[in-house]
């Protein structure tokens, strides 16, 4: 309920049950998976719930390289409450085991095209994560 009521978001049932699981998972979720933990949600409560957590940076979205979308809780340095933040991270898909996992790195690369106005850089990455590798 501190997140919501910290984004300035009424407290609803469905909005403490999506955060719920996100919360319990702790990983990047897809909106199947979502969907299918919660009883009852249609999926256009859904969309717009999560629509309104990715406005109120609660969590963001991961776009794989296979077109399917992901959502994950942002982690405490891209929540601060700054408006435009950014996740300045990898999204590292283990080809073994499938989970999806948000890394951070130390420098992050910035891309300047003449003409154009980078608002966003995805880096997706592939291979074996460190359970896997274990």
């Amino acid at each position: 309920e501190k997140v919501l009521k910290n984004s300035d978001l009424a407290v609803t049932k469905n909005r403490r049950k999506v955060l719920k699981v996100f919360l319990k998972v702790g990983k990047p979720l897809d909106l199947k998976t979502i969907k299918s933990s919660i009883a009852n949600i249609d999926r256009v409560t859904l969309f717009r719930i999560l629509s309104a957590f990715e406005d109120c940076q609660i969590i963001h979205a991961i776009h794989l390289d296979s077109g399917d979308r992901l959502y994950a809780l942002c982690n405490q340095e891209c929540s601060s409450g700054e408006k435009n933040h950014t996740h300045n991270h990898i999204h590292f898909q283990c080809e073994d085991c499938s989970d999806v996992i948000c890394l951070p790195v130390d420098t992050f690369p910035v891309v300047n095209i003449p003409n154009y106005i980078v608002n966003q850089l995805n880096i997706n990455a592939s291979g074996v994560c460190a359970n896997c590798n274990l």
